[in-house]
């Protein structure tokens, strides 16, 4: 595995210099720490490390499936740049020992998440080497600290195909939205990931009924680019630079041809930390054209052109074939906005900074939300902003 995983760096980067990283050096002290291991889970979370060292959010080891699936009950997200508690299971043992939503992480196990860190500690935790037991040193929307041991709920599953798994594991615990609802004269589209472009289609269609739209990317990791071109394409009469994704030996324009009917309404644009890649491209793209206002927090500076390589991993044992599935994900291309700039760790900064407080969180209030519809002339408030997708 780490000899293919090599490969697949060693011949798709779109850095041939590596950032500056010798690729060789690293593998082979990495190669050294394998033959140390004395167990495998201490060798796949070696295995890991090489393409982590690059500090690329789209280059990453995903080691062979398992057998069970670990769920946490719980999880973090950074607001401003503060690590909190967003999301808790009801029936999870996080929720029975008073871990709750809008609680501050000060420490995850022996790690303080920030918001440079904390997906490169997801991606371990959750990807790598999952955790049964965790410990979260936590401070209450009181100012209280509490220490907090948590029982992860392990789940049999299925060998399947390594794509769904990789977005099983990427999606974490998280219940994505997809909802189209009124509010008053506004549509409000909460828009889960960008998947199948007849999606955009339809919602797109659907806001030409409406005076305004809320186009709310939070927590939407990205997805597929064409998607991407089908949505700004409602937004124009013309046609739209995307961005240019700089690759090993060429360039590619992606480009979003305008329409004689699109949406012309009025626009604002929900973002936070947790919006990534083909999300942060739209909103940037909205924001540099001046045809939506985004609010919300700064996104995640997730954005890249990546492959997954898949790989398999087996052999036959008493006249029994087993084979595991495993691969890279790696960054084939450095994407350039119309302005020429790179998203890349800095993310889309919102035209407002809407960010909700620990007893927001704690009492389910949605400021941004509701600060969007107040744009388009709309009233409501952060408590039925809090209420407004359930």
């Amino acid at each position: 595995m780490l000899k293919q995983e090599k490969q697949d760096l060693r011949d798709n980067y779109y850095d041939p210099g590596f950032r500056g990283l010798d690729i060789d050096k690293v593998f082979a002290e990495v190669e050294a720490k394998v033959r140390a291991a004395t167990t495998t889970a201490e060798a796949i979370t070696i295995l890991a490390e090489p393409l982590l060292r690059l500090n690329d959010s789209h280059t990453r080891f995903y080691p062979p499936e398992r057998l069970t699936r670990t769920r946490y009950g719980w999880a973090p997200q950074i607001i401003g740049d503060v690590p909190f508690v967003t999301w808790v299971d009801s029936s999870s043992d996080a929720a029975r020992k008073g871990l709750a939503r809008g609680d501050r992480i000060i420490n995850w196990n022996r790690f303080e998440p920030t918001r440079a860190t904390l997906w490169q500690i997801e991606y371990v935790y959750r990807n790598v080497r999952p955790q049964q037991l965790q410990r979260l040193v936590v401070e209450k929307p009181g100012g209280a600290q509490q220490v907090i041991d948590v029982e992860s709920r392990v789940e049999q599953r299925p060998v399947g195909d390594i794509n769904q798994l990789v977005r099983e594991l990427d999606d974490a615990e998280r219940t994505p939205i997809g909802l189209e609802k009124a509010a008053g004269r506004t549509l409000v589209v909460s828009l889960s990931e960008f998947g199948d472009p007849a999606v955009m289609d339809r919602f797109m269609k659907k806001a030409r009924e409406y005076d305004s739209l809320v186009l709310d990317l939070r927590g939407n990791h990205g997805g597929a680019l064409v998607a991407v071109d089908r949505l700004l394409s409602y937004c124009f009469e013309h046609d739209v630079k995307i961005s240019v994704d700089k690759m090993r030996n060429r360039e590619l324009v992606d480009t979003a041809h305008g329409r004689k009917d699109p949406f012309t309404g009025r626009m604002v644009v929900l973002i936070d930390s947790e919006s990534a890649s083909a999300s942060e491209i739209t909103a940037r793209v909205l924001q540099i054209e001046k045809r939506a206002t985004i609010v919300g927090d700064r996104s995640a500076g997730a954005v890249m052109a990546s492959r997954f390589f898949p790989h398999t991993l087996g052999g036959e044992l008493g006249g029994v074939v087993s084979v595991a599935f495993w691969g890279t994900s790696i960054t084939v291309g450095d994407v350039r906005m119309s302005d020429g700039k790179s998203l890349e760790t800095i993310g889309v900064t919102p035209d407002e900074l809407v960010l909700p407080t620990a007893a927001d969180l704690a009492a389910n209030r949605d400021p941004a939300l509701a600060r969007a519809i107040a744009l388009l002339g709309g009233k409501m408030t952060p408590e039925q902003a809090g209420a407004f997708y359930r």
